[in-house]
This record gives C-alpha cells, sequence and structure tokens, in this order.
C-alpha cells in the first residue's frame, strides 16, 4: 500500500440533509465495535449515511477510510481481490489474495466501508471475519439489506425520514420545520426550482407527498425533481402510481440506485422464490398484521405453513417486513406502502389476487365474529386492541365486500359483527359509514341486513341523530319479522329503548326496556343487552327510586363479575355511583365513580371518562368543595366539545350540572372562579384523570383510629383470606346484596379502590 494515500471517499455532489442523530450514534457505535452494518430498505439512504460517517472519521484513522463500492461485484468474484484493487495493494503473485490481504491490513489503523453487501453475504461474512481476527486496529462499516451475521457485528438499522404527524383534518399537527424529510424534499426542489420552500401554504401536501414516499430519501429525492415541471399538488396525485413517476434519478449512479422500481427490484431478486411468493402475498394486508393473519391468508400454491414463519424472518432480516415491537401486543409486521405497491403490482391482479383478498376478507370476518360473539368476557381490552390496531385491514376487508360483486352479504355481516369497535372503540362516523354502504349494496330482506339496520340504529343514535335511529330501527324490525329472526327483534328493542333514553321520553324507554327485558337469558350473552341494565337503573333514578336503581346496578356488576366482563361493568359503576350520590352516600359514590374511570380509561373510552367525571364535580359542589368541582366540570365541559351533544342532550344531566354550576358560584369569588376554569380549560384528559383519581384519600393505617363497624371488620377479615362476595354471604348467612354493600362501604371508608387493600389494611392491623 502507498504512504501517500489516505483512503478513498467520494466528494458530495449535493448536500447532507439531516440524519444528525443517526450520526451521532454510529459514530459511538464504531467507538465500542469493530464491525457496525447499517441495515434499512431500499432507497433509505445506507450508502449515504455510512458515507458521511466514514467522512467525519477520517482524522480517527492515519491510515485512511476507504470505500469499496460492492454494487457491481458479482459473487463469482473474488471478494478478497476486489478489496486489494479498492485499496491500491498490487496482488501478489505468490499468496492467495486472502491471505495478503490480511498480511497487508495487520498493522494499519483503518476504516473500510463496505457499501452493498447484501448479494454477497455468503462472502463477506468470513472474509470480514478473517480481517477482523487478522487486523486489531482496523473497524468495518458495511451497508446491507442484510446483516452479515458474524460474531463480532453491531446491526443498526437505518429508519425513514422523520416526518410530522397530520390531524383527522389534514392540518400539520406540529410545526413542520425541523423535520428532516421536509428539509430533504425542499433542498431538492430548490435545486430545480430555485426560489422553493415549506410554507404554511403547502407544508401539508410536503408532508403528505412524504408520508406517501414512507419518508425514503431516495423516493422523496426523485419525486422533488419534478417540481421542475409539476407543482406539489400534481406531484401528490400522480404518486397513485410511484413507480412511473418517480424514475428521474441520477444517472452516474449504480443501476439499482436510479430509479425507484430499480432500488425496489433489486431487493426482490435477492429474496428466495419462498420469500417473493410471501412478498406479493403479503401486499394484500394494509398497515400492519399479525404472524396468524399471514398463516391464514398466505398459505397455499406451493407455500407451506411451515414456509410462512421462516419467510417472515427472512423478509425481516433483509429490511422488507418490519417488525414492531409494540408494549403488551403480540408481535406485527408491516410492509411499506413503496415495499407494498411493488408487491402488488407483481401479484398481477387477476383470479390469484381475487382470492387472496378474499381470503384476507375471510380472515378478518371470522375475527370480527369471534370478537362479537366473546365480547361478554374477560379479553374485551385485548379486543379492542386488536380491532383498532387492525382497522386498516378492517377498512380493506369491508372495501373488498362492498366494491366486489356478489360479497355485499359478507360486508353486512361484517359491519354489523364490528358493533363494540364502533361504539366502545368510539369509531361512531366510521362504522355508520360501512353501515349505510353496506345497506345500500346489499338490500335484500334476510337475517344479516335486519341485524345490520339495528348495529346502524344504535350508531346513529349514540352519535345524536335519533331521528334517522328510530327509521333504521323501524325497518329492522319489519325485516327480521319477515324473515322470522326473533333475537333481532329483542334486539331491536334493547337499542330502542337505548334510543328513547337519549330522547328523554323516558316512559316509553323503560316499555322497550321491560319488553327486552323478559328474555333474560340474552344478559348473558349479548353486550347490548346487558347494557340495558345500567340504562334501566339509570330511568329508575330519573323516577327517584333509588334503591331499585342499586338493584338493578347490582345485578348487573354480579353478571359482570361472573364473567369477567369490563364494558358493562364500567357503566353499572358510574350508574352505581350517581345512585350513591342521590342517596347522599357520597364517599361511596366516589368510590363508583372513580372505578367507572379507571375501567373506561383502559378502553380510552373520552366520553365515558368525561361523564363520569362530570358527576364526581356535582358530588364534590354538594361536598362544598366547589374549586374543585369548578375545575372539574370547566375540564369536561372543554373536552368534550368535539363530541356532540353535552352530556348526550339528557335533560336530568343538564339540570344536575346546572344545579351544580349554581353552587360553584354561590361558593367561589370571582377570582377563585376564574382560577379554578382557567386550570380547567388548561387540563389535558390524561391530566383531568390523575387528577380525579389522585385525590383518592390514603388507607387507614394501623394507628389509625378503628373506622368500621364490628360486621365491617368481619367481612374485611374474610376478604383478607381470599373469599367472594357470595363466599362471604353463605359465610355469614347474608344476603349477597348485603355482602356487596359492606364491601363498597369499607372500600369508601378506608379510601380504597381495590379488594388487596382490603386485605393489606387487614394484615396491618394488631
Amino acid at each position: 500500500m502507498t504512504t501517500r494515500r489516505v483512503g478513498k471517499l467520494p466528494d458530495d455532489l449535493t448536500s447532507f440533509v439531516g440524519r444528525r442523530g443517526a450520526i451521532t450514534q454510529i459514530k459511538r457505535m464504531l467507538a465500542a465495535s469493530r464491525l457496525v452494518t447499517l441495515t434499512g430498505v431500499a432507497g433509505v439512504g445506507k450508502s449515504r449515511l455510512a458515507t458521511r460517517v466514514a467522512r467525519d472519521l477520517r482524522r480517527v484513522f492515519p491510515d485512511g477510510v476507504w470505500l469499496v463500492e460492492l454494487a457491481r461485484v458479482r459473487p463469482r468474484d473474488e471478494l478478497a481481490r476486489v478489496l486489494l484493487t479498492s485499496l491500491g495493494i498490487d496482488e501478489p503473485t505468490a499468496a492467495s489474495p486472502r491471505k495478503a490481504l490480511a498480511e497487508q491490513l495487520a498493522d494499519k489503523r483503518l476504516l473500510l466501508l463496505l457499501d452493498g453487501c447484501e448479494h454477497l453475504l455468503d462472502e463477506c461474512g468470513p472474509l470480514v471475519s478473517d480481517l477482523l481476527a487478522a487486523a486489531p486496529e482496523v473497524r468495518i462499516l458495511a451497508t446491507s439489506r442484510a446483516p452479515l451475521a458474524i460474531a463480532a457485528e453491531q446491526v443498526w438499522p437505518v429508519p425513514p425520514m422523520v416526518m410530522p404527524r397530520l390531524d383527522p383534518q389534514g392540518h400539520v399537527v406540529q410545526k413542520a420545520t425541523g423535520y428532516e424529510a421536509l428539509e430533504l424534499f425542499a433542498d431538492r426542489a430548490s435545486a430545480v426550482l430555485p426560489g422553493f420552500t415549506v410554507n404554511r401554504a403547502n407544508e401539508a401536501l410536503v408532508v403528505r407527498v412524504c408520508q406517501q414516499l414512507d419518508g425514503l430519501p431516495l423516493a422523496i429525492e426523485l419525486a422533488a425533481v419534478w417540481m421542475r415541471s409539476l407543482s406539489v399538488e400534481e406531484i401528490l396525485d400522480r404518486l397513485t402510481d410511484r413507480y412511473r413517476l418517480l424514475t428521474l434519478g441520477d444517472r452516474s449512479a449504480v443501476p439499482h440506485h436510479r430509479t425507484l422500481r430499480a432500488a425496489i427490484e433489486w431487493s426482490f431478486d435477492l429474496c428466495s422464490p419462498t420469500e417473493q411468493a410471501l412478498w406479493t402475498r403479503l401486499s394484500v394486508f394494509a398497515g400492519s398484521f399479525e404472524l396468524d393473519a399471514a398463516e391464514a391468508v398466505c398459505v397455499g400454491d406451493g407455500v407451506a405453513a411451515e414456509d410462512i414463519f421462516v419467510g417472515v424472518s427472512g423478509l425481516v432480516e433483509k429490511s422488507v417486513l418490519f417488525k414492531e415491537d409494540l408494549p403488551d401486543t403480540r408481535t406485527r409486521y408491516r410492509l411499506l406502502k413503496t415495499i407494498q405497491e411493488y408487491g402488488r403490482m407483481r401479484l398481477g391482479g387477476g383470479t390469484k389476487e381475487l382470492a387472496l383478498r378474499r381470503r384476507h376478507r375471510d380472515y378478518f370476518l371470522l375475527l370480527a365474529e369471534h370478537v362479537d360473539a366473546e365480547w361478554v368476557g374477560p379479553n374485551q381490552v385485548e379486543w379492542l386492541s386488536r380491532l383498532q390496531q387492525d382497522r386498516p385491514n378492517l377498512r380493506a376487508a369491508l372495501d373488498f365486500c362492498l366494491t366486489e360483486p356478489g360479497e355485499g352479504h359478507e360486508g353486512l355481516r361484517m359491519a354489523a359483527a364490528l358493533r363494540f369497535f364502533w361504539v366502545a372503540g368510539r369509531w361512531l362516523r366510521e362504522g355508520r359509514y360501512w353501515l349505510d354502504e353496506a345497506l345500500q349494496v346489499a338490500p335484500e330482506p334476510g337475517q344479516q341486513r335486519a341485524r345490520a339496520l339495528v348495529v346502524d340504529g344504535l350508531v346513529s343514535g349514540v352519535q345524536g341523530d335519533t331521528d334517522t335511529a328510530y327509521l333504521l330501527l323501524a325497518e329492522a324490525q319489519d325485516v327480521a319479522r319477515q324473515v322470522g329472526a326473533d333475537a333481532v327483534v329483542r334486539l331491536a328493542a334493547y337499542t330502542a329503548g337505548t334510543i328513547e333514553l337519549l330522547r328523554n321520553e323516558h316512559r316509553s324507554a323503560a316499555a322497550r326496556f321491560a319488553e327486552a327485558l323478559r328474555r333474560e337469558e340474552m344478559l348473558r350473552h349479548d353486550g347490548v343487552a346487558l347494557m340495558s341494565l345500567p340504562s334501566v337503573a339509570l330511568l329508575a333514578i330519573f323516577q327517584g327510586d333509588y334503591e331499585r336503581a342499586v338493584e338493578v346496578c347490582e345485578q348487573c356488576r354480579e353478571i359482570c363479575e361472573e364473567h369477567g366482563e369490563l364494558w358493562g361493568r364500567a357503566w353499572a359503576e358510574m350508574v352505581l355511583g350517581l345512585a350513591r350520590w342521590r342517596l347522599g352516600e357520597f364517599p361511596e359514590a366516589l368510590v363508583h365513580l372513580r372505578e367507572s374511570v379507571r375501567i373506561k380509561h383502559l378502553f380510552n373510552d373520552r366520553t365515558g371518562i368525561l361523564m363520569a367525571i362530570e358527576m364526581e364535580a356535582w358530588i364534590a359542589a354538594a361536598q362544598g368543595r366547589a374549586a374543585r368541582a369548578a375545575r372539574l366540570s370547566t375540564a369536561v365541559a372543554h373536552l368534550w366539545k368535539p363530541q356532540g351533544g353535552y352530556l348526550f342532550g339528557i335533560e336530568r344531566y343538564l339540570e344536575w350540572h346546572a344545579e351544580a354550576d349554581l353552587r360553584i358560584r354561590n361558593a367561589l369569588s370571582a377570582a377563585e372562579l376564574r382560577a379554578a376554569r382557567f386550570r380547567g380549560t388548561e387540563d389535558t384528559l390524561d391530566e383531568l384523570i390523575r387528577f380525579t383519581l389522585g385525590e383518592t384519600p390514603p388507607m387507614a393505617s394501623a394507628d389509625a383510629p378503628i373506622r368500621l363497624t364490628p360486621r365491617e371488620r368481619e367481612v374485611a377479615h374474610l376478604v383478607a383470606q381470599g373469599m367472594s362476595n357470595r363466599q362471604i354471604a353463605e359465610q355469614l348467612v347474608i344476603s349477597k346484596r348485603t355482602s356487596d354493600s359492606h364491601i363498597e362501604h369499607i372500600l369508601a371508608k378506608l379510601g380504597a379502590t381495590s379488594r388487596a387493600q382490603i386485605a393489606v389494611w387487614v394484615a396491618e392491623q394488631p
């Protein structure tokens, strides 16, 4: 090696944009490890990033920083000979190229940049391992779409460029400046259109362009070139066929870096036949998916069930699939839009794609129906989270049903089966859209149509459109009677009671519920039927029959406890808190309302949380805690605005709100009221929840005065022994309702929120 040379790195022809945090992290890794490999999907900028890091480190390596471009090297070429040539070392006549390379680098302190190793993994791994063993001062920075998979390797996956988010209205959530994807677009666009900048007028469009391109630098650069002849909006419109648009690349680059299609094709060609088949089939998924979904959709036509896991692992390793590690969920995988579209293009349409899309629809239809059937059970939070993560897939499956001839009936099934996702997940507007569309596509009378009409009526009513809900329920009952769907008729009665309650028609609502509740077995198997019990209890409160309300809520809680159900229980806890308040039992009321908030927080039920906190504000006002009540009620009113009609428009709720507001005004000075309300308007939902739950009084300690009656102490000791409410009732020869009441009083007096805390208190007593 000549002593005059200190390396070989190309000069940048365009400015380097962004990646400041990445550069710092990679430098730290190189300081700690002798081999760092940058991996990532085609076009993510591995080569450019590695070159920038190498250039920054030139002073650290007295024997130079050397770039070896491997893209044009063929697998049959001897890699050691290629490295000798790139490093300017004369090839020896006696020793083998590999031995000569090791000898020449043995005493050198240099950085070797191996760019584009993905098609030479079998050759690169052993050679790099030998070099690291022979040359202790040599460090290697490699780029590859898959790791080299040797012991010394540290892998750093290069992510797409960072972009701001858009809200549902299409506005930039955060300030757009400072995001590297937008900086790159602006830099490259200004090179072909001098004076171009990202500003308030075009920032949302530029963000959407970058989002459509997955934040891939190569794709963004190729899109920005079109600014010499197109506007940002026109580029966005033409990205529906990105592989046709993004073709004006750098002619001096290696072929698979010139166009987006060439870059993706290079990755596709490096995959095994099974991986290629799996890539194309996975393109029918929208968003992310779980492994069992891939197995259900992709098996067949030469791909066996055991091939799926191996194929998915291979695609993750080759940076085609992204593995999503989300807390408290099963592993999910995702194709970038760019990768997905290429896979769909290779799939080719026709009967093969139709069959895959039908299998995709069948999988998510069965998932929706399984969740619907199992809703009254212990897995509601997990099911709702799963459906939320699969929302893009649910949309794709519903779209298939409504656009493919002959599939409309399955669309009715699916849209109706997702009823708890629409209501409990608060996707009311979207649920109504799919239900309305499905009912138009499949107008023939039948049990599925009747059921979909009932669900559409429920969603419309909860959304506030009770007039439309009435019409839908009337048609549902007509269709159900025509086809003999008795279960749908009863379901319509439950739903009609809910709608009339929301319309403040209490007498007719009570009659509807009374009719529906004659078939009590549905309460234990259908979530809508179970939800009728808190509604019946609420009507009893409106009529002043608070004891009846407590009795019905206890019945609901008993069913929920039996099944491990939470959604209905949260509403029962809320109404029970309301009943206890009206009975003047304020501590017990707060225990129930706060338990409702805790459960509803698991579901992210914004409206339910706000309703429970509003009720706590009424109690605080009645207790004389006016500043707290003012802050709570103000925060609820502020956060409720996007939800629609305040407090569901229920007249008694509005009356109690007005009474509490009057108490607050009479108790506080103008300055105190202004301060409390200012704090309320500043609260986010999470802050409001913490404020609400954070004021629970501390549990009594062993040194505190005895606060329980002898019977309550007896019940507390049985709770500490692990007995259920029913077992305690049998032990003490009392009714279960009395046992429940004792435990509620114990929780309230101790300031506790769970049976476990009662057990702790008992253990601390002398």
